[in-house]
């Protein structure tokens, strides 16, 4: 004999906090340093040494890092916070704020989404006029 139970489906599917998969601590990280000592070497590694290795993934990170800040921009300009005649960040500026304020945020802080925090620090020194902004 089977026995079967049924469930509500609102029992079964309930709700649980989802980390976002970049925090700010996640990007903080990636803006640090690479310890040569952290990585593992390899027999098939196409680096000689791993002070060299760590040179590539300080070097690829940072560039992750300036890809992540520019989506963000690309995501939000005009919705989060924007250009305009009182407010014109240039690009590099946008970058090393965001770097900047990242650095500066406390651990429970950097918990959050990493472009949830970018927004947030560009909206606060660059933010939309009422009549500007865009629809999210």
């Amino acid at each position: 004999m089977i026995l079967v139970t049924a469930v509500p489906l609102h029992a079964a599917a309930q709700h649980a906090d989802v980390t976002p998969w970049m925090t700010g601590e996640r990007l903080v990280k990636l803006l640090g340093n690479v310890d040569p000592a952290t990585l593992h070497s390899a027999p098939t590694s196409p680096f000689r040494t791993r002070a060299i290795a760590a040179e590539y993934r300080d070097l690829t990170n940072g560039e992750f890092v300036h890809g992540y800040i520019q989506a963000v921009h690309d995501a939000t300009e005009g919705k989060e916070w924007c250009w305009s005649d009182k407010y014109q960040p240039h690009p590099d500026e946008l970058e090393a704020d965001a770097r900047q304020a990242l650095q500066l945020m406390s651990d429970t802080q950097l918990k959050r989404n990493a472009a949830v925090l970018i927004a947030e620090v560009w909206r606060n020194k660059w933010p939309c006029p009422a009549t500007k902004r865009r629809d999210r």
